[in-house]
């Protein structure tokens, strides 16, 4: 078998264990279920909040508020108590 032959059986082999997150845009702003619907910010999302001395709950994960920063970095920017507008669009995530 000729090398590049087996590196690309090997590239498609390990494929499925290396699923990386689409993280969140730089200068954008994104509810906490945008940010989950992207990839596994749950983690990220409670740290952000607990840095910031918010909630944890679920409602505080999903309807919080951040700014994206580089390397999917975020921002704990406010609570929509009223929940979020703009998620699954491709226009900025708004409180209602």
């Amino acid at each position: 078998m000729h090398f590049s032959t087996i590196f690309t059986a090997l590239l498609l082999a390990i494929a499925p264990e290396v699923a990386i997150a689409k993280s969140c845009k730089r200068g954008g702003v994104y509810c906490g279920q945008s940010l989950l619907n992207r990839g596994n910010y749950w983690d990220h999302i409670v740290e952000t909040l607990q840095a910031s001395g918010q909630p944890t709950d679920d409602a505080h994960v999903r309807a919080s508020i951040f700014d994206c920063l580089s390397d999917g970095d975020i921002r704990y920017r406010g609570y929509c108590s009223r929940g979020c507008g703009g998620v699954g669009s491709d226009d900025a995530d708004y409180c209602l």
